[in-house]
């Protein structure tokens, strides 16, 4: 798709809804066109980032924890306005007994709740050093789920943010953008995390005294990854995060609560 082609699609989703902040949140699902064409999608190839770390030695490692929560969500209904969608191409999200339920056919969707967006708009948000949780089970599907934090303005793909994913088998920190560009920072194959199981996910992005992210995932309570940014992402929102794998592969994903924390 051409650069062209895909700011005329990015237009015609944006007119589909009825905020545009909320579009700006939920662009990831709206856009799996665009991000499908790029072809970046979740790889289990790669030798990840220098200065990146696994499992092995993360478990005596400089871990964020975390603090008093700043903001939580257990998805009985959309008061934060993460928002809901019906598209007969690219799926659904709703909300059903408490979870709040992505069933989609794109490559990537990446959500957040509109009250924080709204605070980001207006200068009020203070979310640079934070601790984000999520727990939620995939029901069906191969590919990636998890969080992000520090979506901010990008020079050349309007938003990036760095984002904390996992599935059974594999699961990484990427430095990720709206045009579905991936860096990984750390990454690793020793995950267990099978389909139909609730996994617990809580991602660090906290800034040294250096002024270096430091960036740090677990998995249901177990230090997993750690990686270090040096030209580190500037304050910005944190949510939801999930990517398809094979690309366009059906996925169904039941988030049961999200919560952001300060560092302890």
């Amino acid at each position: 798709m051409t650069s062209t082609g895909a700011a005329a699609y990015r237009q015609a989703m944006k007119s589909r809804m009825t905020s545009s902040r909320r579009w700006r949140g939920g662009a990831g699902l709206l856009l799996v066109g665009v991000l499908g064409a790029t072809g970046c999608a979740d790889d289990d190839s790669g030798d990840g980032a220098a200065g990146s770390t696994t499992s092995s030695a993360v478990a005596a490692g400089s871990q964020a924890r975390a603090g008093v929560a700043s903001f939580e969500d257990s998805f009985e209904d959309d008061r934060n306005e993460w928002g809901v969608l019906d598209d007969p191409e690219f799926g659904s999200i709703s909300y059903e007994g408490g979870d709040y339920v992505w069933d989609f056919r794109g490559s990537v969707a990446h959500w957040l709740p509109d009250v924080l967006g709204q605070q980001y708009d207006r200068g009020e948000l203070e979310m640079l050093d934070v601790v984000v949780r999520a727990e939620a089970t995939v029901e069906e599907g191969g590919g990636v789920v998890g969080v992000f934090c520090r979506e901010t303005p990008d020079d050349d793909a309007e938003w990036q943010w760095y984002e904390f994913v996992a599935r059974d088998g594999y699961a990484a920190i990427r430095h990720a953008d709206l045009e579905g560009n991936l860096e990984v920072l750390a990454e690793t194959e020793d995950v267990d995390a099978p389909v139909g199981r609730p996994i617990a996910i809580e991602a660090g992005c906290v800034d040294d005294a250096t002024g270096v992210a430091q960036l740090s995932l677990s998995i249901d309570g177990t230090p997993l990854l750690q990686a270090n940014d040096e030209d580190p992402l500037g304050n910005g929102v944190a949510g939801l995060q999930a990517w398809t794998f094979p690309l366009h592969e059906p996925m169904d994903v039941r988030w049961h609560e999200f919560s952001i924390h300060r560092p302890a």
